[in-house]
């Protein structure tokens, strides 16, 4: 029932969004908001259709909501700000773990230009490193990969941003955690990026992140590196590159050799716009999480999975972009193995469809 009220609240205040801006255009308060609906079905059938490993179009074979938010944002030389209110089953799955008001909360942050090329924000914002965007919107394919999953999509605390050129962006965060609105121990975490534009063609980002986090075992040091190459050589065509290393303490160890855990993702990204309005893109992910640092394999019918989460996918996404901020995607998702898909299951296929549109900011 909450989740209903929330979609039509969204439906009824996005009607007048266009009115609004219309009467704001010169002024420093922009009003916007986003919709992206889906449907989704895991040939594997999953229990009570709740697609394991992901946030993103999570139920299998029903229509649903996956995002959709409000947002108002203010603007002016020295102050910035923003709020933004949504719904839908990805905050549903995504912030099941934060307290009633934090799951409707997409971002909430303010800011003040420290310098003349600084900001400085603290509230809720968007992860400081990484590739893909939590809006599939602004995504090459209709799904994130699992880097994208298992990375912050959000994160609580204070952001330093600061661009060197139009060409370099460095960012400094001190946060919470992980990934978490409320506090879980008394550690804050802190962790940096930096974006550089070589030219047209070559584009490199790192990022990282250290801090200490509550797992099953307790609280344990996590340090994650996210590194980026993108080459376009031309407007029709790129290439991107993606690697993600995180190396985690094992609350459990007995001795030295078994006190550190890892995780690897390394994903690549190909993307090639063949008509005004279409373009068809492709994604290889190879995931390995063997320690099950970041990814746990459920347990079905008391069977434990043996070696953790090893996989390779495939994905393809077919694009049409109705208008600049308006369009539909269609998806089909290969899990190939060798690891375990669930204890019962070593591979998948899915297939999804998603429509996504923006209005305003």
């Amino acid at each position: 029932m909450q989740t209903r009220n929330s979609i039509v609240f969204i439906f009824i205040l996005g009607l007048f969004l266009k009115y609004f801006n219309s009467q704001a255009q010169d002024s420093q308060m922009k009003f916007g908001a986003y919709l992206d609906s889906y449907f989704a079905f895991d040939f594997n059938n999953p229990t009570n259709n709740s697609r394991p490993y992901v946030t993103q179009y999570a139920r299998h074979n029903e229509f649903n909501i996956n995002h959709a938010w409000l947002k108002a944002q203010y603007d002016s030389e020295k102050i910035r700000g923003s709020i933004a209110l949504q719904t839908g089953t990805y905050p549903q799955y995504n912030y099941a773990a934060e307290p009633a008001f934090g799951q409707m909360i997409y971002e909430a942050y303010a800011g003040y230009k420290l310098t003349k090329n600084g900001w400085l924000d603290i509230g809720i914002f968007g992860g400081h490193f990484g590739y893909e965007s939590a809006l599939s919107i602004d995504r090459e394919l209709l799904s994130p990969a699992l880097a994208t999953e298992y990375t912050p999509y959000y994160q609580t605390g204070i952001k330093y941003t600061h661009d060197f050129s139009d060409k370099t962006q460095f960012r400094a965060v001190v946060v919470n955690g992980w990934q978490n609105i409320r506090e879980t121990n008394d550690a804050k975490s802190i962790g940096v990026a930096l974006d550089h534009q070589f030219n047209d063609l070559i584009f490199i980002s790192y990022g990282n992140y250290y801090g200490v986090d509550l797992s099953a075992g307790g609280d344990v040091w996590r340090f994650h590196n996210n590194a980026i190459i993108q080459i376009t050589p031309s407007e029709e065509l790129s290439f991107t590159g993606i690697v993600d290393f995180t190396l985690q303490e094992n609350a459990a160890y007995i001795s030295d050799e078994d006190k550190k855990h890892t995780a690897s993702f390394y994903t690549l990204i190909s993307s090639y716009q063949f008509a005004e309005k279409w373009s068809v893109n492709g994604r290889y992910e190879r995931v390995i999480d063997q320690d099950q640092v970041l990814i746990v394999v459920p347990v079905t019918n008391f069977i434990v999975p043996e070696n953790g989460f090893d996989q390779h996918i495939i994905s393809l996404s077919l694009n049409f972009n109705l208008t600049e901020n308006a369009s539909m995607k269609f998806e089909p998702k290969w899990y190939l193995g060798p690891g375990a898909y669930t204890a019962n299951s070593e591979g998948a296929f899915v297939f999804q469809a998603g429509f996504a549109m923006r209005i305003g900011q």
